[in-house]
């Protein structure tokens, strides 16, 4: 068995085009679990943290997503992930099954809800911009000079 590849900090910022204080950051505020270290307490990072601050980075940037929001994702996902090992671990009765798959539904319904209010919220930015856009037109071609 081999050992999963280890990242620098300076590898992991310059991969992923962040900051060392956005990783600091992330790390105080619960985003990411303590990360290992050398024994010079230099930070060290492996595949499956490169992969969770990369999941982050995706969140923010096309979710637009708050770093609260983010963290509220992430809780989803390790809820969602709880249940599913629970579920396929566990001899569990048929009623115990329902329930596990009744408390997966209700959190992927909450992300979906809490996805489609953000996108809502875009679309209507979107429309209020192109109809400032449409104006912006309609006043250029009224302005312009009969030929």
């Amino acid at each position: 068995m081999t050992a999963s590849p280890k990242y620098t900090m300076e590898d992991v910022t310059e991969r992923l085009g962040i900051t060392a204080r956005t990783l600091h950051y992330y790390e105080e505020i619960g985003l990411l679990p303590a990360v290992m270290r050398t024994d010079g307490r230099h930070r060290i990072y492996d595949e499956i943290m490169l992969e969770r601050i990369e999941h982050i980075l995706k969140l923010k940037r096309v979710l637009g997503a708050s770093l609260q929001e983010i963290r509220d994702i992430l809780q989803a996902e390790e809820e969602l992930e709880h249940i599913k090992a629970s579920y396929y671990k566990e001899p569990h009765t048929e009623e115990e099954r329902d329930l596990l798959l009744d408390q997966a539904i209700e959190r992927l319904q909450s992300i979906i809800i809490h996805i489609d209010e953000k996108m809502a919220k875009l679309q209507a930015m979107r429309q209020s911009f192109g109809e400032r856009l449409d104006r912006a037109n309609r006043l250029k071609h009224r302005s312009l000079p009969d030929r």
